[in-house]
């Protein structure tokens, strides 16, 4: 048997076992009370045949990993430490690669010497193959909730038109609702005085010899062709008209709306490059010059995103009103609006040549009116437009939940009997996304709190089966689980005394009317007429034969549709109930802690620190080579009978010192005690982090959450240039965004295969700044992927093996090296 160096023997004089054994020997006495193990090989057999004993070894050996020996000691085998080779040693023995019965040889005293022993044992090592099944498979009889994927699962890509276009037609098309009776009824009905005001100033549109409207003719200075910049100037000329006109009846709120024309102008306030035809846009605290209606958008007046109250889009054909572009245009607008304001809802409309129909994107889909011809129904189209100058914020779809004040925004809570007003400080996740959880979350403190103490306020849409967020935090901080948020209160918002739902608030209960799915190709080019439940009046709530005028009934008879093209409601009803539409449940929940995203590390040291404790949590009394963690984190969690489920960079912050980290968002978390799905339709995720396993379809199983947690690192490797920098584009895993699942689980399977294809990957495609985190990654490949090959089987031991993996990279000079320019 080979002897220590003299240096070896150094590093164990300099790092003598301590108390680290204590709770072990603890518990093999109890368990054992009569066991007589040392220097037995036929008692120690006897310890093995039993699974007790079994993971009693494994234990011992776990322990032996985070010994600070085992760092400083050399591999054998490597340019590593020795805390390599006993976690693939760790590795085979769990996963029966290895036979247990030569740890017995660690029964002699010279622990270190023998130690090395046991592992040359083991090598040459053959190809391990995947682990074998010691407990029921991930693909058991446990009803799965199906993934599905939107423009929020997008993570560091440049979202290109086609990606995006992609991926939103899938976020959109299977809650898709067109010809909804009353949609236009539902949308304005409660803005004051719109009726009254609307047939005034169709009045005055078809007065005097040259009037603005003509019956039979339309209007009178529509521009036949409908290329967009003819109609953008008839549309901003005759808005002012509108504004004019009501402006003298005494109502002065549409002054605080105008037609936004920018067709070619780049609109501000978002990541990503993108343009808008035609919209009505917000003027509060522009110039004179800005709100003038100027028809030209100079460089100093170019708008925000955060402007936008509602969106438009323009096609020549008025058959375009049929098919998909003019609506998915519209729709990435709305995700724009939706990115940048809090929104409950966004309002839009698409106009195909003189065909007009309105839109509403939510949480839970998109939907849309019947669609109407503006010249033939001119007191409509003078309806729709009016009420969209005249909606407040709230009907617009803003939230009113977050309220103005001082030049701070804020949210009141009513806890324990006693109002409170938080104020938000600062906005540090938003989802870029319509349907879906759509997760914002604000740094916070409570108002009157001298010291302020940090709160994080998130919003998010739930399915209504789901268990809520806010009673799983209570529960896990009930159970003192630690490194991750800590409760401090839960609601669902209230909008108008009402809980604040998609079907039946947002939506105001129009998902109980029928309407069909598809966009089709018809045979002619008119609208389709409206039924004549919805439109068979004029705005004001007359019928034809009511109208006070000649010129009023023959523009009100227009609105009425010819008998023939009525629809069968209860045709459509069946058709729907194929696609059912899932309603969403606007949810708050605030925590204690505040940090920073994880890629807002200011140092390769800071990321290593929230991972860890993220995955574990470290004792608050620290040195250099002497860690002691608590089970905490992920793992407590677990202890607490809690699947976080949803591992990403996203999820995992850094406390603002950057000595640690903890967990946040519980929306797809799951009760480990539960072998029911919830009954919810689907749960989101990001592909990026998704592990291999969870990507085949198998249950998810705490195992998966260690694949995401490798997969974080991965991509924050390749991603991140350091502190400050704008992050890295690369191609190839921009593409993992649109990757069918099991498409991407095979590519996952292939980077991690092979050991050299895996190094021959992180030398290209890492940041130069990530570079000295290789070492790290080669080791944490050989912990979660052995030999390759992916867990089938639970195993708790690998939380410890994977902080020691992080830990020694953290005492790495490589990564504690800061990078010359």
């Amino acid at each position: 048997m080979a002897q220590l160096s003299e240096s070896e023997l150094d590093i164990v004089s300099c790092n003598p076992i301590k108390d680290e054994f204590k709770a072990l020997l603890t518990t093999i006495k109890s368990t054992y009370p009569n066991a007589k193990v040392a220097n037995s090989s036929t008692n120690y057999e006897k310890l093995l045949a039993d699974p007790v004993g079994k993971d009693l070894v494994l234990r011992f050996i776990g322990t032996l990993l985070l010994l600070p020996a085992a760092s400083a000691l050399p591999s054998k085998y490597g340019l590593g430490p020795l805390s390599g080779d006993i976690a693939l040693l760790y590795s085979g023995l769990s996963s029966s690669q290895i036979d247990i019965k030569i740890t017995a040889a660690l029964l002699h005293v010279v622990i270190w010497t023998v130690l090395y022993a046991v592992i040359a044992r083991t090598r040459p090592t053959p190809q391990p193959t995947t682990p074998p099944l010691s407990r029921p498979s991930f693909t058991s009889s446990f009803q799965q909730t199906p993934w599905s994927f939107n423009t929020g699962g997008f993570e560091d890509t440049s979202e290109h038109r086609k990606q995006v276009d992609d991926v939103l037609k899938e976020e959109l098309l299977p809650s898709l609702r067109i010809d909804i009776p009353d949609f236009i009824d539902a949308v304005f009905r409660h803005v004051p005085q719109l009726d009254e005001l609307a047939e005034a100033v169709f009045e005055l549109c078809l007065e005097g010899d040259t009037p603005l409207y003509k019956e039979g003719g339309g209007w009178a200075r529509w521009p036949g062709s409908a290329k967009e910049e003819l109609v953008l100037e008839w549309l901003q000329d005759l808005m002012k008209r509108f504004t004019a006109w009501i402006n003298e009846c005494g109502v002065h709120s549409a002054a605080h709306r105008r037609i936004y024309q920018g067709p070619g102008i780049y609109l501000d306030g978002s990541p990503v490059k993108r343009k808008m035809d035609v919209g009505i846009i917000a003027c509060h605290g522009q110039s004179k010059s800005e709100d003038d209606g100027n028809s030209e958008n100079t460089d100093a007046s170019i708008p925000n995103w955060t402007q936008i109250m509602v969106a438009g889009e323009l096609k020549s054909n008025p058959i375009e009103d049929k098919q998909e572009p003019a609506w998915l245009d519209l729709a990435r607008y709305a995700r724009e609006v939706f990115r940048s304001q809090d929104r409950r809802f966004v309002l839009g409309f698409t106009l195909c040549g003189s065909i007009m129909r309105l839109w509403q994107f939510d949480r839970s889909g998109s939907s849309g009116s019947f669609s109407f011809d503006t010249n033939r129904d001119g007191l409509r189209f003078v309806h729709v437009m009016l009420g969209f100058y005249l909606m407040n914020d709230e009907q617009l779809g803003l939230d009113p939940t977050i309220q103005p004040s001082d030049g701070k925004r804020y949210v009141e809570i009513t806890r324990s009997d006693q109002v409170e007003r938080l104020i938000l400080t600062e906005e540090i996740i938003k989802q870029a996304v319509i349907v879906g959880r759509a997760t914002t979350c604000w740094k916070a403190y409570r108002d009157g709190d001298g010291l302020k103490e940090p709160l994080i306020v998130k919003d998010s849409w739930q399915y209504e089966e789901r268990p809520e967020e806010g009673e799983l935090i209570k529960e896990a901080t009930d159970k003192g689980v630690r490194n991750i948020a800590r409760y401090y209160y839960h609601e669902t918002v209230q909008v108008g005394g009402k809980n604040d739902d998609t079907i039946e608030n947002v939506r105001r209960g129009l998902m109980k009317a029928c309407g069909r799915t598809t966009f089709r190709q018809k045979s002619s080019n008119k609208p389709e007429a409206p039924t004549s439940e919805s439109l068979g009046k004029s705005v004001a709530g007359q019928t034809q034969s009511q109208s006070r005028s000649r010129k009023r009934s023959s523009s009100s008879a227009q609105m009425a549709p010819p008998a023939s093209n009525k629809r069968s409601c209860s045709s459509l009803q069946s058709r729907n109930s194929e696609r059912p539409i899932h309603n969403r449940i606007h949810r708050r929940v605030i925590t204690r802690d505040t940090g920073k995203i994880i890629q807002e590390a200011s140092s390769r040291i800071a990321i290593l620190n929230g991972l860890i404790g993220a995955i574990e949590g470290e004792d608050h009394i620290m040195t250099i080579k002497n860690l002691a963690y608590f089970v905490l984190g992920h793992e407590s969690l677990l202890d607490a009978g809690i699947l976080h489920h949803d591992i990403s960079t996203g999820n995992i912050l850094l406390t603002e010192k950057e000595d640690d980290g903890f967990l946040i968002d519980f929306d797809l978390a799951i009760k480990m005690d539960n072998d029911k799905a919830s009954g919810a339709p689907n749960k989101t995720g990001t592909k990026f982090f998704m592990a291999i396993g969870a990507l085949k379809g198998e249950h998810h199983n705490s195992m998966h959450d260690w694949g995401s947690f490798f997969w974080v690192l991965f991509w924050i490797c390749i991603h991140w240039n350091g502190p400050c920098q704008e992050r890295r584009k690369v191609k190839e895993f921009e593409e993992w965004n649109k990757k069918p699942i099991k498409e991407l689980a095979e590519i996952k399977i292939g980077k991690v295969s092979e050991e050299d294809g895996f190094d021959e990957e992180m030398s290209d495609n890492f940041s130069k700044y990530c570079k000295p985190l290789i070492p790290c990654m080669q080791e944490l490949r050989k912990v979660v992927f052995p030999g390759g090959k992916r867990w089938l089987s639970e195993d708790r031991e690998l939380y410890s093996r994977i902080v020691a993996v992080l830990q020694k990279a953290r005492e790495s000079p490589n990564v504690l090296a800061i990078p010359s320019d």
